[in-house]
């Protein structure tokens, strides 16, 4: 399963680091279920971090997840696809050295 922790302790040293943000719109492949999570362990950020799913999650979830956190019908995000760190990771591919052992 997702481990939520990481994502909240990533949040609180943004915050940390630049306290005078006023809003967080972030993306994350599990976020209705991440918000939830987050606005019982931190419920003084339900009006500070906003969560939604990207696009090619999306169609994996319930119909009431594509309603609720749809990048397209969250304002904020304009034409945000949600996937764009593994975009990212595909191009830089060839740079990273893997780190798997081929044997017989």
């Amino acid at each position: 399963g997702e481990r939520h922790s990481h994502a909240i302790r990533m949040i609180e040293a943004i915050l940390e680091d630049v306290p005078e943000i006023q809003s967080i719109n972030m993306c994350y492949d599990v976020a209705c279920v991440f918000e939830s999570a987050l606005h019982r362990y931190k419920p003084e950020w339900n009006k500070t971090i906003r969560a939604r799913i990207g696009r090619f999650h999306l169609y994996r979830h319930e119909h009431s997840c594509h309603i609720l956190y749809n990048l397209l019908r969250t304002q904020g995000y304009g034409l945000m696809i949600g996937e764009e760190p593994e975009h990212l990771w595909f191009i830089i591919l060839h740079l990273i050295k893997s780190g798997r052992v081929s044997s017989y």
